[in-house]
């Protein structure tokens, strides 16, 4: 059973900053810390005798960031409060149901923590493929029943005496809150179709992806990517943004076509940097020349090689140099992707999308980020109708779903899955 939290208010700290970010490895003794103190008070989890770092030491490899998170509130430089998602039966009929708990340090109660992680979870739950949210709370823990109710919550069950607590009998109230229904139903309202999604669950990802852009825009890295974007990368600073992010929280490797001198590959470094676990980074460029009036070169291979030295991220990067369809280049991604998938893929290379997709079609994860660009531009462009065709043939095929158009000429979206190895 997972037991779900302690009290909480509005905030009565606006002007304190909070940042909800990943937990790291650095973060259990905090995140153990919170957790015992609950199990002390005997109101938030059926847990009775303290945990320690060595028994939990593994905690955070069993959540993934793209589908079931584990977050840290951060305020003042300290952990506040922590929230973690989890499958809620293992069945697969329950897979878009999502067990919650959440958990505030008694130094910063009825300060909004809880609050803000429960806000987050429920805002971010579309783009993590979440239809409900369920939250198991103790009958007496009534300011987290209260908090729950506040946040759109539902009693949906009861099981009376259920845990034992001190030799006293403890009811269990099943609290749930469904996300936005996937249906068909939005009126006056057409989006581009991707197989069997619906428009409003691929309306709520496309909001949600806005919003988490918006985001960023308010921390450190923005500025730090946009002294790539200036002197390393033609994407606009948005889509570097959305690389970023995604090679943060994905689960599955990396891999890019077509480098160039390295701003997006700089861009996801940053992203698998920042979030503090081993990903493989493969960036496959063929070489030659470009005449620019900002970012021309004579060598491509040699400008990308120093970029990505004075960023200091060399290390992080398997580069290939060949063309991506190569069986040479495609023999050495899948040995550095070994058994693993792969989790965010970018294209931007030539037009021949379907192909680069093709490629490594075996090796995609399901809901794989896809940044694709060249999908706009001039019409003398030579890249840009064969480009669009490849993609919005996968799109009506239900291969790929998109959540939006960003910068000058950039798709994003994400890769179908085991559907669409039948469909397409």
């Amino acid at each position: 059973m997972t037991a779900v939290t302690s009290e909480n208010r509005r905030s009565q700290t606006a002007a304190t900053k909070m940042i909800i970010r990943d937990a790291g490895d650095a973060d259990l003794p905090a995140i153990i810390d919170i957790y015992n103190a609950a199990i002390a008070t005997r109101m938030a989890t059926a847990q009775l005798d303290p945990v320690t770092l060595e028994e939990r030491r593994d905690w955070l490899k069993e959540h993934s960031p793209d589908r079931h998170p584990f977050w840290v509130l951060e305020t003042d430089g300290r952990i506040a409060g922590w929230l973690s998602l989890k499958p809620f039966a293992p069945r697969c009929a329950y897979r878009g149901t999502a067990e919650i708990s959440v958990y505030v340090d008694e130094k910063f109660r009825r300060r909004g923590v809880a609050r803000r992680l429960l806000e987050e979870a429920i805002a971010r739950s579309p783009s993590l493929g979440i239809t409900a949210i369920v939250g198991l709370i103790f009958g007496q823990n009534d300011p987290s029943l209260k908090l729950f109710e506040q946040l759109g919550f539902q009693r949906w069950g009861l099981l009376p005496g259920i845990a034992r607590l001190e030799d006293v009998e403890r009811d269990l109230i099943v609290m749930g809150r469904r996300c936005p229904a996937r249906d068909d139903t939005i009126t006056g309202l057409t989006l581009q179709r991707t197989g069997p999604m619906s428009s409003n669950s691929q309306l709520n990802d496309c909001l949600n992806l806005m919003h988490t852009l918006m985001q960023y825009r308010q921390e450190p890295i923005h500025a730090e990517l946009l002294k790539i974007r200036d002197k390393h990368s033609m994407l606009h600073l948005d889509v570097l943004i959305l690389i970023y992010h995604f090679a943060k929280i994905c689960m599955g490797q990396i891999v890019e076509v077509g480098a160039f001198v390295g701003g997006a590959t700089i861009a996801a470094a940053f992203g698998v940097r920042d979030s503090g676990k081993r990903k493989a980074l493969i960036a496959i460029e063929q070489g030659g020349s470009l005449k620019h009036k900002r970012l021309g070169t004579r060598n491509i291979l040699r400008d990308l090689e120093r970029n990505l030295a004075r960023r200091r991220v060399s290390e992080m990067v398997t580069l290939i140099k060949g063309h991506s369809f190569d069986p040479g280049t495609i023999a050495a991604v899948r040995q550095t992707v070994g058994s693993d998938e792969i989790g965010l893929l970018i294209l931007d290379a030539d037009a021949a999308k379907q192909r680069e997709i093709d490629c490594y079609r075996d090796k995609l994860a399901d809901g794989c980020w896809m940044v694709i660009d060249d999908y706009y531009g001039p019409a003398a462009d030579s890249k840009i109708t064969p480009a669009r065709a490849d993609v919005d043939a996968l799109v009506a095929a239900g291969c790929l779903q998109l959540l939006g158009f960003y910068g000058w000429s950039t798709w994003v979206g994400r890769w179908r899955g085991c559907a669409a190895e039948v469909i397409c």
